[in-house]
């Protein structure tokens, strides 16, 4: 299963990447540090994000090209890599 972090600040992002999200095939799962994880197809649960500080998101199809833009390069963040 694929994973990348992501960033979802505001409300117009959870709106535009569930719109994404929905047209991709198969489980499309979004998670925390703690493995915490809502559907990333749900609007509820897109928002529900907001209180973490870490998203990643999982799938089993290859969606890097269409989530791209809400992909955060890990080496931004070097201190929360160790």
């Amino acid at each position: 299963m694929k994973k990348y972090r992501i960033r979802l600040d505001t409300m117009a992002d959870v709106n535009r990447f569930v719109g994404i999200a929905t047209q991709i095939p198969g489980k499309l799962i979004l998670t925390d540090d703690e493995n915490f994880t809502v559907n990333g197809k749900s609007l509820l649960g897109a928002m529900y994000t907001f209180e973490w500080d870490r998203i990643f998101c999982q799938s089993e199809s290859e969606i890097y090209l269409k989530i791209k833009d809400f992909i955060i390069d890990e080496s931004e963040f070097p201190d929360e890599n160790s």
